[in-house]
């Protein structure tokens, strides 16, 4: 996979997490960094004006005054930069007022709208019960930003749960949860408030920006983090919105304002050791540290990437690691003082095997192609893609050391006896785990399951849907690194990979075909298609054993000749659903589902 790939794969996921789920793993300046890399290396890549939106609900709502997104900058250097580009002279006045940490939203006539791509919003007027409305100018219409004080958040973190119990990691989190809940408890009362984003804030003019220096605006940085809104920056915009308006905008920022935004918090923390953690191609340094407190979580350990990262930031067991949480959640090192006593960090043999291990820039790399350790990853990541969702971690290690299991045919030829052997089976539980496996041999495969499962590297369970969409296994294992390379979303590196993954597991893919049946991705004569997509309570292999005597077809995608798609929880609005909503196919939830069978 080239670098451009693995930028999309990489930014792709980090979109999703933030707008759809609310949830993200690394922090703004790590995001800005890999689009940042992205502009340079393909400028043209439909990725960079991609527009994000929230999910919260379907209904929409056209924002009268457009509202669109801030440019960034991360250091005081930048933001002079900025200015003097904007200013016409030394006197020109800019508007500096607090970056909230919410969702953005803008009331009028009574009616609640999230930024949304910043032309429409979603509607969100439902849960103004729940949302105090803090106007700066006595105005019923307010544009500003929803956020939970932190006040409020920690009196009411335990009455507003995720779905499944578990508490919100922070204030911005739980905001973009609540708004996207349609089971809400309302009778927990305000405690979201709706601040103006007028509400805190100075005149400057460039002069005294300058003058400000490094030191003064950390001054501003650490008085606005003693405030009990949330905040992550400061907006700077032009004052005079005559001229604002005249500066323009691109497709998603105002040429007037910029944000600045403030480092992460962080703690110092001496290195002791270092971890290595075998993965499916590679093997990870993973820090220990002794345990300090970041943000209100004790770190143990830190994400040190690979082997470059150690090289480039020159650390060394001994030294005092700068300690960040990525996006309030991942701890990872940002920086490191030497210590006094230095040991150098390398690995020479593989922890899983023992075996040798090589440096593949920026990688370790273990050299033994029949590694325990990612012979393990990989089967973990193969189980799941075939169907078999209930065989987890800890028995597929039994199975690697007492059954000399190797692959998923290895996994498919086990029987009863071969099972209750493995440590901590009794009868039930064979038969549990025998039944598991057999379900997947009797139903059926998909052609795409087969091949993600090889675990071709950059080649996932979506990628994979997509390659055999109008497409058989049979028929791409005849081509040829051009006709890999023609189809679209499958450039150079991803084209050699399939060539040469299809040609070495040739006997293996032959071995798997022989035991499982193919299922057809297309309709069969007048049965009703039907895609399930979500997490549900069981396994979506549960509901196929009881849906496929019921005139129902199983498919994986969404396309046109769906009838009909099956949501756990159709509040989340996913991908799936949206496009089944636009081709206008029909939507169900599973409890709607199993009422009708």
């Amino acid at each position: 996979m080239n670098r451009i790939d693995e930028l999309v794969l990489e930014i792709t996921k980090h979109d999703k997490l933030y707008w759809e789920k609310s949830d993200p793993i690394i922090s703004d300046i790590e995001y800005d960094k890999l689009v940042n890399e992205l502009k340079e290396l393909d400028p043209s890549n439909e990725l960079l004006v991609k527009v994000h939106t929230p999910v919260t609900n379907e209904k929409k709502i056209r924002h009268k005054i457009s509202m669109l997104s801030l440019d960034k900058v991360y250091s005081f250097k930048d933001l002079v930069k900025w200015c003097r580009k904007v200013a016409r002279s030394k006197n020109e006045m800019f508007k500096s007022e607090v970056k909230y940490d919410g969702v953005s939203g803008d009331l009028r006539d009574g009616v609640l709208a999230t930024r949304g791509d910043g032309i429409v919003g979603e509607d969100v007027s439902d849960k103004l019960p729940l949302i105090k409305v803090f106007s700066t100018t006595g105005s019923k219409d307010v544009r500003g930003e929803i956020l939970f004080k932190k006040s409020s958040f920690r009196e009411n973190i335990n009455k507003v749960v995720r779905k499944g119990g578990e508490s919100y990691k922070n204030e911005r989190n739980a905001v973009g949860g609540i708004l996207n809940r349609d089971d809400i408890d309302y009778s927990v009362g305000e405690i979201l408030t709706l601040v103006d984003f007028r509400h805190l804030g100075v005149k400057l003019n460039l002069n005294d920006i300058e003058n400000l220096g490094e030191e003064g605006i950390r001054i501003i940085e650490r008085d606005i983090k003693m405030l009990d809104y949330p905040a992550d920056g400061i907006v700077f915009k032009i004052d005079d919105q005559e001229y604002a308006e005249q500066l323009g905008s691109t497709r998603h920022y105002s040429k007037s304002e910029i944000a600045f935004k403030f480092a992460n918090p962080f703690a110092f923390s001496k290195l002791n050791g270092v971890t290595w953690s075998v993965g499916k191609h590679t093997i990870t340094p993973i820090g220990n540290v002794e345990p300090v407190e970041v943000s209100g979580v004790t770190i143990r350990n830190v994400n040190l990437h690979n082997m470059k990262n150690i090289r480039d930031m020159d650390i060394h067991i001994g030294d005092e690691l700068k300690i960040e949480r990525a996006g309030d959640v991942i701890p990872f090192a940002a920086g490191v003082s030497q210590g006094q006593e230095r040991e150098w960090i390398y690995i020479t043999n593989c922890p899983a095997c023992d075996s040798d291990v090589r440096y593949e820039d920026p990688e370790m790399v273990c050299i033994n192609p029949d590694c325990r350790g990612k012979h393990l990853v990989k089967l973990m990541d193969a189980v799941v893609r075939i169907g078999i969702e209930r065989l987890g971690e800890p028995t597929l290690r039994k199975m690697i050391d007492d059954l000399y299991v190797y692959n998923l045919v290895d996994i498919f030829h086990l029987d009863k006896d071969d099972i209750i052997t493995l440590e901590g089976f009794a009868e039930s539980s064979t038969n549990n785990l025998f039944g598991e496996i057999q379900k997947v041999k009797e139903n059926g495969v998909f052609e795409w399951q087969i091949l993600s499962s090889v675990n071709l590297e950059g080649i996932g369970r979506s990628l994979s849907a997509d390659l055999l969409e109008g497409r058989s296994l049979e028929e791409i294992r005849k081509y040829n690194i051009d006709q890999f390379e023609a189809i679209q979303g499958i450039g150079p590196e991803r084209a050699k990979v399939l060539f040469n993954g299809l040609k070495d597991n040739q006997e293996y893919i032959d071995r798997l075909l022989k035991i499982l049946p193919i299922r057809n991705v297309e309709a069969k004569g007048d049965l009703m298609k039907i895609c399930f997509t979500g997490k549900f309570h069981e396994t979506k292999s549960y509901y196929y054993d009881l849906i496929k005597n019921k005139g129902y077809d199983i498919w994986e995608k969404v396309t046109k000749d769906l009838d009909v798609l099956v949501v756990a929880d159709p509040s989340k609005g996913s991908s799936k659903q949206k496009k089944a909503e636009n081709l206008g196919i029909k939507v169900v939830s599973i409890e709607e589902l199993l009422n009708n069978l």
